[in-house]
């Protein structure tokens, strides 16, 4: 029996002191507890997410030129609704312009998809390329070249691709073209501009977080007449051997090196504008900052083209009196993009 009491109090004992031993910590831990430590980023601290909404407003509006035609191409599973380009589409139809889609139902079975691409720029005066999601066959490429070769305006759009490095040695390694393997190269480097891989960011200047940069123009031109500051949403950088339109601050980093320098986003060669983002279109953000002024010079510079009657030729037929006599696109684009200013504005 008393042994049992023996046990029982050194166990009550035991109890006592654990109870003490997690009170004593509590008390320490209350009173020694240490400070957080200070984050430097901005898009870190708390409440971040409530950094106020970038500023709207101002309407998309141009010199409307004559009536002409644009063609939104949406055969190569091109990442864009026909709503994400309601803000341009609904512009070019207010100022008596024509938008037609070039689908990919249009190609048919007999022809190859470069043939009905053909008969549908010789009635158009201007192509509109967003985000390609499989790439232009060399024949499809030629027939665009011919295109802007003749008159006709062109503007490109597309951001990061999805692929990079490991994407490529895998291509590399089976013989498949993964997405994010040069889908809208294979149709701006013959026009003349590059699109890089990767996307920019910026820590330290910067809208509503890290990857809402701006960019401001590099020269004076028309096509960036009126524009003080653009909005984009982590654009890849463009590059061109003629004019580089707007670029970063030169804060801004690049993902996959993480260099920080002034970057080209917005370019030109000759009948082709290229822009590193897609976003900057949409009924969210296109009139954001100066963004809808930017669309603006854009869709004037599409539909103030000249292009030669009956161009581009459609592959396999004779050529058509005239076509191919317009102003030139300039010469394929190097490889990689850079940064720089390019040449004199227009």
């Amino acid at each position: 029996m008393s042994s049992l009491r023996g046990r029982l109090a050194v166990f009550v004992l035991v109890v006592a002191l654990s109870v003490s031993a997690v009170a004593g910590a509590g008390m320490i831990t209350n009173q020694g507890s240490t400070e957080r430590p200070t984050v430097e980023q901005r898009h870190l601290q708390p409440g971040a997410t409530d950094v106020p909404a970038l500023e709207r407003g101002g309407e998309i509006s141009f010199d409307d030129g004559t009536d002409k035609t644009v063609v939104i191409d949406v055969a190569h599973s091109n990442d864009v609704s026909r709503s994400d380009l309601q803000p341009v589409v609904s512009a070019l139809t207010a100022e008596g312009h024509t938008v037609e889609y070039h689908a990919q139902e249009q190609s048919g079975f007999s022809d190859g998809p470069e043939v009905a691409l053909a008969e549908t720029l010789q009635d158009a005066d201007a192509l509109i390329v967003v985000d390609p999601g499989t790439r232009y066959s060399g024949a499809e490429a030629d027939v665009v070249s011919e295109f802007a070769d003749a008159g006709g305006r062109v503007m490109v759009a597309a951001g990061p691709e999805t692929g990079g490095t490991a994407t490529a040695l895998l291509g590399s390694l089976t013989g498949i073209t993964a997405a994010g393997g040069g889908e809208v190269e294979s149709v701006s480097s013959p026009l003349g501009i590059a699109y890089d891989t990767g996307y920019l960011y910026d820590m330290e200047n910067y809208e509503t977080n890290y990857r809402t940069i701006t960019a401001t123009p590099a020269v004076n031109s028309t096509l960036t007449e009126g524009v003080d500051e653009i909005v984009l949403d982590a654009p890849t950088p463009v590059a061109t051997e003629e004019t580089t339109l707007l670029t970063t601050t030169a804060t801004t980093e690049h993902s996959e090196n993480r260099v920080a320098d002034e970057y080209g986003v917005v370019a030109r060669s000759g009948n082709t504008v290229a822009v590193g983002d897609t976003g900057f279109m949409a009924t969210e953000t296109h009139n954001i900052a100066d963004n809808e002024v930017l669309i603006g010079n854009i869709l004037e510079f599409l539909v103030t083209g000249d292009k030669a009657s009956g161009a581009p030729s459609v592959p396999g037929e004779e050529p058509q009196p005239g076509a191919g006599a317009g102003a030139g696109a300039g010469a394929g684009a190097g490889a990689g993009a850079g940064t720089g200013t390019g040449g004199a504005g227009t």
